[in-house]
Protein backbone atom coordinates (compact mmCIF):
# COMPACT_ATOMS: atom_id res chain seq x y z
CA UNK A 1 0.00 0.00 0.00
CA UNK A 2 1.74 3.23 -0.91
CA UNK A 3 2.21 5.79 1.91
CA UNK A 4 0.26 9.12 2.33
CA UNK A 5 1.33 12.01 0.33
CA UNK A 6 1.65 13.90 3.60
CA UNK A 7 3.34 16.32 3.85
CA UNK A 8 5.51 16.65 7.32
CA UNK A 9 5.64 19.03 10.41
CA UNK A 10 8.09 21.54 10.23
CA UNK A 11 11.36 20.65 12.06
CA UNK A 12 11.13 20.42 15.84
CA UNK A 13 12.66 23.57 17.27
CA UNK A 14 14.43 23.06 20.77
CA UNK A 15 12.33 23.54 23.71
CA UNK A 16 13.71 26.85 24.68
CA UNK A 17 12.70 28.38 20.63
CA UNK A 18 8.62 27.01 22.11
CA UNK A 19 9.25 28.88 25.46
CA UNK A 20 10.20 31.76 23.67
CA UNK A 21 7.11 31.90 20.96
CA UNK A 22 4.59 31.05 23.48
CA UNK A 23 5.88 34.14 25.26
CA UNK A 24 5.77 36.15 22.34
CA UNK A 25 2.16 34.95 21.60
CA UNK A 26 1.36 35.87 25.42
CA UNK A 27 2.55 38.89 24.70
CA UNK A 28 0.54 39.61 21.57
CA UNK A 29 -2.69 38.41 23.06
CA UNK A 30 -1.86 40.87 25.99
CA UNK A 31 -1.85 43.95 23.91
CA UNK A 32 -4.20 42.97 22.06
CA UNK A 33 -6.48 42.56 25.15
CA UNK A 34 -4.93 46.28 26.25
CA UNK A 35 -6.12 47.41 23.22
CA UNK A 36 -9.52 46.48 24.11
CA UNK A 37 -9.51 47.63 26.97
CA UNK A 38 -8.67 51.08 25.89
CA UNK A 39 -11.26 50.48 23.11
CA UNK A 40 -13.99 49.90 25.79
CA UNK A 41 -12.89 52.31 28.45
CA UNK A 42 -14.83 55.72 27.12
CA UNK A 43 -17.90 53.51 26.79
CA UNK A 44 -17.79 51.70 30.59
CA UNK A 45 -21.16 53.47 31.42
CA UNK A 46 -23.27 52.33 28.58
CA UNK A 47 -21.51 48.19 29.18
CA UNK A 48 -23.09 49.21 32.64
CA UNK A 49 -26.16 49.89 31.46
CA UNK A 50 -26.21 47.03 28.97
CA UNK A 51 -25.13 44.40 31.73
CA UNK A 52 -27.87 45.52 34.34
CA UNK A 53 -30.44 44.66 31.71
CA UNK A 54 -30.70 41.15 32.87
CA UNK A 55 -32.24 42.49 36.49
CA UNK A 56 -35.31 42.69 37.22
CA UNK A 57 -36.43 45.82 36.37
CA UNK A 58 -37.26 47.11 39.61
CA UNK A 59 -33.54 46.48 40.70
CA UNK A 60 -32.26 48.16 37.19
CA UNK A 61 -30.54 51.48 37.89
CA UNK A 62 -30.05 50.43 41.93
CA UNK A 63 -26.82 48.94 42.39
CA UNK A 64 -24.96 50.47 45.17
CA UNK A 65 -21.46 50.70 46.33
CA UNK A 66 -20.25 50.15 50.05
CA UNK A 67 -16.20 51.29 49.40
CA UNK A 68 -14.79 54.41 47.55
CA UNK A 69 -12.87 52.50 45.67
CA UNK A 70 -15.73 49.90 45.00
CA UNK A 71 -17.20 51.92 41.16
CA UNK A 72 -13.81 52.86 40.03
CA UNK A 73 -12.41 49.18 40.28
CA UNK A 74 -15.79 47.87 38.66
CA UNK A 75 -15.17 49.90 35.85
CA UNK A 76 -11.77 48.63 35.10
CA UNK A 77 -13.19 45.20 35.44
CA UNK A 78 -15.93 46.19 33.12
CA UNK A 79 -13.54 47.44 30.37
CA UNK A 80 -11.41 44.72 30.60
CA UNK A 81 -13.82 42.14 29.88
CA UNK A 82 -15.20 44.24 26.83
CA UNK A 83 -11.01 44.07 26.15
CA UNK A 84 -11.50 40.37 26.34
CA UNK A 85 -14.40 40.25 24.04
CA UNK A 86 -12.91 42.75 21.64
CA UNK A 87 -9.89 40.58 21.13
CA UNK A 88 -10.89 37.49 20.72
CA UNK A 89 -10.87 36.68 17.23
CA UNK A 90 -6.61 38.31 17.44
CA UNK A 91 -6.18 36.27 20.51
CA UNK A 92 -7.60 32.45 19.03
CA UNK A 93 -5.16 34.08 16.19
CA UNK A 94 -2.26 33.39 18.52
CA UNK A 95 -3.48 30.18 19.67
CA UNK A 96 -3.30 28.66 16.29
CA UNK A 97 -0.37 30.16 14.90
CA UNK A 98 1.51 28.59 18.10
CA UNK A 99 0.24 25.25 17.31
CA UNK A 100 0.32 25.72 13.68
CA UNK A 101 3.74 24.50 12.85
CA UNK A 102 3.30 21.01 15.06
CA UNK A 103 0.80 20.30 12.08
CA UNK A 104 0.56 18.67 8.39
CA UNK A 105 -0.08 20.38 5.57
CA UNK A 106 -3.45 18.54 5.03
CA UNK A 107 -4.24 20.01 9.07
CA UNK A 108 -3.62 23.86 8.67
CA UNK A 109 -6.54 23.98 6.59
CA UNK A 110 -8.53 24.29 9.31
CA UNK A 111 -7.40 27.41 10.07
CA UNK A 112 -10.05 29.12 9.39
CA UNK A 113 -13.19 27.31 10.05
CA UNK A 114 -11.76 26.45 13.52
CA UNK A 115 -11.02 30.42 14.13
CA UNK A 116 -14.71 31.45 12.71
CA UNK A 117 -16.64 28.53 14.80
CA UNK A 118 -14.52 29.53 17.71
CA UNK A 119 -15.77 33.47 17.39
CA UNK A 120 -19.57 32.32 16.50
CA UNK A 121 -19.44 29.39 19.53
CA UNK A 122 -18.30 31.48 22.11
CA UNK A 123 -20.53 34.60 21.55
CA UNK A 124 -23.45 31.80 21.47
CA UNK A 125 -22.87 30.68 24.77
CA UNK A 126 -22.28 34.30 26.05
CA UNK A 127 -25.65 35.04 24.38
CA UNK A 128 -27.37 32.52 25.71
CA UNK A 129 -26.06 32.92 29.39
CA UNK A 130 -27.15 37.19 29.24
CA UNK A 131 -30.12 36.22 26.99
CA UNK A 132 -31.61 33.46 28.35
CA UNK A 133 -29.70 32.36 32.11
CA UNK A 134 -28.84 35.53 33.89
CA UNK A 135 -32.65 36.93 33.51
CA UNK A 136 -34.05 33.81 34.67
CA UNK A 137 -31.86 32.99 37.17
CA UNK A 138 -31.61 36.83 38.90
CA UNK A 139 -35.25 36.46 38.97
CA UNK A 140 -35.34 33.01 41.06
CA UNK A 141 -32.30 34.12 43.21
CA UNK A 142 -33.24 37.58 43.73
CA UNK A 143 -37.21 36.34 44.49
CA UNK A 144 -36.16 33.95 46.71
CA UNK A 145 -37.59 34.53 50.28
CA UNK A 146 -38.73 38.18 48.61
CA UNK A 147 -41.46 38.78 50.56
CA UNK A 148 -39.15 38.71 53.91
CA UNK A 149 -35.54 40.20 52.83
CA UNK A 150 -35.02 43.57 50.54
CA UNK A 151 -32.01 42.40 47.91
CA UNK A 152 -29.11 45.26 48.17
CA UNK A 153 -27.01 44.59 45.21
CA UNK A 154 -23.18 45.97 45.20
CA UNK A 155 -22.15 47.22 41.95
CA UNK A 156 -18.59 44.93 42.23
CA UNK A 157 -20.54 41.65 43.24
CA UNK A 158 -23.16 41.74 40.55
CA UNK A 159 -20.72 42.79 38.09
CA UNK A 160 -18.65 40.01 38.81
CA UNK A 161 -21.22 37.38 38.71
CA UNK A 162 -22.74 38.54 35.55
CA UNK A 163 -19.07 38.49 33.86
CA UNK A 164 -18.32 34.72 35.36
CA UNK A 165 -21.29 33.70 33.51
CA UNK A 166 -21.08 35.40 30.50
CA UNK A 167 -17.61 34.11 30.05
CA UNK A 168 -17.64 30.56 31.19
CA UNK A 169 -20.96 30.14 29.63
CA UNK A 170 -18.95 31.80 26.16
CA UNK A 171 -16.02 29.26 26.87
CA UNK A 172 -18.17 25.98 27.30
CA UNK A 173 -19.90 26.38 24.08
CA UNK A 174 -16.56 25.86 22.42
CA UNK A 175 -16.52 22.22 23.15
CA UNK A 176 -18.17 21.12 19.97
CA UNK A 177 -15.61 23.36 18.34
CA UNK A 178 -12.77 21.75 20.08
CA UNK A 179 -14.14 18.46 19.95
CA UNK A 180 -14.58 18.83 15.69
CA UNK A 181 -10.84 20.17 15.52
CA UNK A 182 -9.55 16.86 17.95
CA UNK A 183 -11.62 14.64 15.88
CA UNK A 184 -10.21 16.21 12.29
CA UNK A 185 -6.42 15.69 13.68
CA UNK A 186 -7.76 12.22 14.79
CA UNK A 187 -6.84 12.64 18.16
CA UNK A 188 -10.18 11.93 19.53
CA UNK A 189 -13.48 9.93 17.83
CA UNK A 190 -16.64 9.51 18.81
CA UNK A 191 -16.54 6.02 20.28
CA UNK A 192 -13.81 7.35 23.24
CA UNK A 193 -16.50 9.91 23.73
CA UNK A 194 -19.44 7.21 23.67
CA UNK A 195 -17.72 5.03 25.86
CA UNK A 196 -16.65 7.61 28.37
CA UNK A 197 -20.02 9.88 29.25
CA UNK A 198 -20.71 8.30 32.24
CA UNK A 199 -16.92 10.31 33.44
CA UNK A 200 -17.76 12.71 31.39
CA UNK A 201 -20.85 13.46 33.34
CA UNK A 202 -18.86 13.66 36.43
CA UNK A 203 -16.66 16.05 34.85
CA UNK A 204 -19.26 18.24 33.75
CA UNK A 205 -20.60 18.89 37.23
CA UNK A 206 -17.04 19.45 38.61
CA UNK A 207 -16.52 22.37 35.60
CA UNK A 208 -19.95 24.10 36.38
CA UNK A 209 -18.55 23.96 40.32
CA UNK A 210 -15.52 25.44 39.24
CA UNK A 211 -16.97 28.17 37.12
CA UNK A 212 -20.05 29.30 38.42
CA UNK A 213 -20.31 31.09 41.80
CA UNK A 214 -20.60 28.86 44.09
CA UNK A 215 -24.42 28.34 44.65
CA UNK A 216 -26.44 24.86 43.46
CA UNK A 217 -28.99 26.47 41.03
CA UNK A 218 -26.17 28.43 38.73
CA UNK A 219 -24.13 25.25 38.91
CA UNK A 220 -27.15 23.16 37.66
CA UNK A 221 -27.77 25.94 35.06
CA UNK A 222 -24.50 25.40 33.49
CA UNK A 223 -24.35 21.50 33.94
CA UNK A 224 -27.56 20.97 31.87
CA UNK A 225 -26.35 23.12 28.32
CA UNK A 226 -22.55 21.38 29.26
CA UNK A 227 -24.73 17.65 29.17
CA UNK A 228 -26.30 18.82 25.62
CA UNK A 229 -23.42 20.27 24.41
CA UNK A 230 -21.39 16.71 24.55
CA UNK A 231 -24.00 14.43 23.27
CA UNK A 232 -23.46 17.45 20.26
CA UNK A 233 -20.25 17.05 20.22
CA UNK A 234 -20.62 13.27 20.15
CA UNK A 235 -22.37 14.19 16.70
CA UNK A 236 -19.75 16.17 15.76
CA UNK A 237 -16.99 14.28 15.81
CA UNK A 238 -18.83 11.46 13.80
CA UNK A 239 -19.32 14.09 11.20
CA UNK A 240 -15.75 15.05 11.73
CA UNK A 241 -13.98 11.12 11.82
CA UNK A 242 -16.31 10.40 8.80
CA UNK A 243 -14.73 13.09 6.76
CA UNK A 244 -11.36 12.35 8.16
CA UNK A 245 -11.64 8.74 6.89
CA UNK A 246 -12.89 10.04 2.86
CA UNK A 247 -9.79 11.93 3.01
CA UNK A 248 -7.23 9.59 4.31
CA UNK A 249 -8.90 6.83 1.36
CA UNK A 250 -8.58 9.81 -1.34
CA UNK A 251 -4.99 10.44 -0.38
CA UNK A 252 -3.80 6.83 -0.97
Amino acid sequence: MPEKNYQTPEEELPVTEHIEELRQRLFKSFIAVIVGFLIAWPFKKKILLFLERPLPPNLQGKLIFLSPPEAFFTALKISFFAGILISLPYVLYQVWKFIEPGLYEHEKKFILPFMFFSVLFFFLGASFAYFVILPFGLRFLLGFMGDLLTPQITIGSYVSFVIQMILAFGFVFLLPVVVWLLSKLGIINYRMLEKNRKFAILVIFIVAALLTPPDAFSQIMMALPLLALYELSIWVSKIAGRGREEEEEISY
